[in-house]
């Protein structure tokens, strides 16, 4: 039988935590020396001698017969020795001595563009490229000349962007209402708001590109919808996980607009509808005094006298019978007489004979 939790502790000897003591803070920026690298030195300075011996290089040889031996000017050997020192001496005035002072550069080399560019290491060096290629020269390939840059800024001050790309950055363009009589109320439904931003914007240039005028977006309370579901039956019946669906919605309106051209509206947002955004649309179409005379009366195929296309029917029919358009469809057929003229027929069945039997 297990002891009480109490008496434990009376049991067994007491475990006392080890605590460890702080290490000394370490050079940021120092290098460990592997195991093998003084064998590695030792066989890269054999291969130097082996060199040296193959070119006829003693070791009592002074350097600047060694370096003649070599085919290197010693006045440039010289001067790339003392630029090399002065660079190993800027290095170690420049590695951080604490931590304090690795946080502080650090922070400065997140804060500073990168400054070992090539042309930085030419101008650290004393050498202007630009300065040099003049003096040898040196062109661009092709025999292009270098623009100037005084010429090339007032060249690219002097380009303009396009209306329609600097109104992407601005707020929309917008018509206004002449009766402010709505003719739809266009409700955007999304789980995502940054989809649901994006989409009304979009809704709102096309309405004012076609010559609608759009109220809104105008932002609609959020409907919270909450589960309770238990994980499992009987004895768990309490273990239960809550779930939650908030719909963002955003209304948009256009007033006095013509129904054509709201329809059309609404079916190039349904062309081009955003992922994961949805669409409700209430439409409103108002007819004059004169439509009452004509309820009740018989409507009869291809009578569309009545109709608001009516006017837009008659051009269609006055251009479909014009001479011009018959001798552009000379030699084309219509859907109806290629429906007529192809006539699929199954093959009949040959009948077997019956043989009858006595």
């Amino acid at each position: 039988m297990a002891a009480p939790r109490c008496a434990r502790s009376l049991f067994g000897p007491a475990k006392r935590a080890k605590i460890s003591i702080p290490t000394p803070y370490s050079h940021t920026f120092s290098r460990t020396r592997s195991s093998r690298a003084e064998e590695d030195e030792e066989r890269a300075d054999r291969k130097l001698k082996k060199r040296e011996e193959s070119r006829g290089i003693d070791d009592s040889m002074g350097l600047e017969e060694r370096l003649e031996r070599m085919g290197i000017d010693p006045a440039e050997y010289q001067k790339l020795y003392k630029s090399q020192q002065a660079a190993e001496k800027r290095q170690k005035a420049w590695e951080p001595k604490t931590k304090a002072e690795a946080d502080e550069k650090w922070k400065a080399l997140q804060q500073t563009p990168d400054h070992h560019a090539l042309l930085h290491m030419y101008k650290r060096a004393g050498v202007e490229p630009i300065k040099v290629a003049k003096e040898r020269g040196i062109q661009l390939p092709g025999g292009e000349t270098p623009a100037n840059p005084a010429d090339l800024q007032k060249e690219l001050d002097a380009l303009r962007d396009p209306v329609n790309v600097k109104a992407m950055t601005m707020r929309p363009l917008r018509r206004a209402a002449e009766h402010g009589v709505p003719v739809c109320d266009l409700q955007l439904r999304t789980y995502s708001i940054r989809n649901l931003l994006l989409f009304a914007d979009f809704a709102v240039r096309a309405a004012y590109y076609m010559g609608l005028a759009a109220r809104g977006p105008v932002p609609l309370p959020r409907i919270t919808e909450r589960w309770t579901v238990p994980r499992a039956n009987f004895v768990m019946k309490k273990s239960q996980e809550n779930f939650e669906r908030i719909t963002m919605r955003r209304l948009i309106q256009i007033q006095d607009g013509h129904p054509d051209v709201v329809k059309a509206w609404l079916a190039f947002l349904a062309k081009h509808q955003y992922y994961g955004v949805g669409m409700k649309a209430n439409i409103w179409e108002y007819e004059s005094l004169e439509a009452a005379t004509s309820v009740g009366e018989e409507i009869r195929e291809g009578d569309y006298r009545g109709r608001r296309e009516a006017p837009m029917l008659e051009k269609i029919n006055e251009i479909l019978a014009g001479k011009g358009y018959r001798e552009a469809m000379k030699g084309y057929e219509s859907p109806a007489e290629i429906k007529s003229a192809v006539q699929i027929k199954a093959p009949a069945k040959a009948k077997r004979p019956v043989q009858k039997t006595a």
